[in-house]
């Protein structure tokens, strides 16, 4: 009897299974292509993360990189406008230096003497390039022609012996 009984629960065992074997090794394969497609994911997740801290990288440095060549062009505007300013403003570039060193070489040296400021050394200059230009250097016009210049006001003075003739009216 305990065969019978042993028998028969073997039996109902293998027979009342839920799943055929069909389908257990299909559900299998299944599986394991779920898991393979899960583990290819996680390898792409982990490469994209990686390469996103890689560029996250590159742009701090071109950041800082950026951000140390602003401070470099600052620091180089400040130290250029220190050297060549009046009253806080640029008012000219190294080639109009020298262009005005060069002019003031040739200006009365009793005159430049008097100047205090740059401001007034460059009207010197400015008054002695425009008489230069107006007249044709002979000592007899440079006489009948006086430039003074306050400020931005630009003053030319012409005696009337240069506009009319002597005895015209």
């Amino acid at each position: 009897m305990k065969k019978i009984i042993l028998f028969t629960l073997a039996s109902a065992t293998l027979m009342g299974s839920c799943v055929s074997k069909k389908k257990y090794v299909e559900l299998q394969n299944d599986l394991y292509q779920t898991e393979s497609s899960l583990a290819e994911t996680n390898a792409a997740k982990e490469a994209l993360e990686s390469e996103n801290q890689i560029l996250e990288d590159k742009f701090a440095r071109i950041e800082a990189r950026v951000e140390e060549y602003n401070a470099r062009i600052n620091s180089l505007k400040d130290e250029s406008d220190s050297k060549f300013s009046i009253n806080g403003k640029t008012p000219m570039s190294n080639t109009t230096m020298d262009k005005l060193k060069a002019t003031m070489a040739k200006v009365d040296q009793e005159a430049l003497k008097n100047a205090k400021t740059l401001e007034d050394s460059v009207n010197l200059a400015v008054s002695y390039n425009l008489k230069k230009s107006i007249t044709d250097g002979s000592a007899e016009e440079n006489e009948d022609i006086q430039i003074d210049i306050d400020k931005t006001v630009v003053m030319i003075t012409v005696s009337d012996r240069l506009l009319f003739n002597t005895g015209s009216y």
